[in-house]
């Protein structure tokens, strides 16, 4: 299991949602700077053979799941302040990013 999977399973995602997979295509790919909306989101739909705001749907679905299932904890560890109080959830761009830098924090430190 890789680095992505092990986030992905510590905070409460289910290979059910088809976000799941989009989000772990999204960490891979993403870089600093990129747009979630010009760039990333389009990439992904293309792959996936579907259209960007599809893309976008399952993976707001598959975080808003996780974030109901994970420890809240968990989630502040990962996520801090970025978490929306009205939602629970932080936005998918915020998602993507974060765990992207902490993927990468990871590999570093090996």
């Amino acid at each position: 299991m890789g680095k992505i999977d092990y986030f992905l399973r510590e905070l409460g995602h289910s290979e059910v949602h088809l976000g799941t997979g989009l989000l772990r295509n999204a960490v891979e790919i993403y870089s600093p700077g990129m747009s979630m909306t010009k760039e990333l989101y389009p990439a992904l739909a293309r792959a996936a053979g579907t259209n960007p705001a599809r893309v976008e749907r399952n993976m707001r679905h598959s975080i808003a799941r996780a974030m109901e299932r994970a420890p809240q904890e968990t989630k502040y560890r990962f996520f801090g302040n970025s978490i929306n109080p009205d939602t629970g959830a932080p936005t998918v761009g915020e998602y993507v990013a974060t765990m992207a830098r902490l993927i990468h924090e990871v590999e570093s430190a090996e």
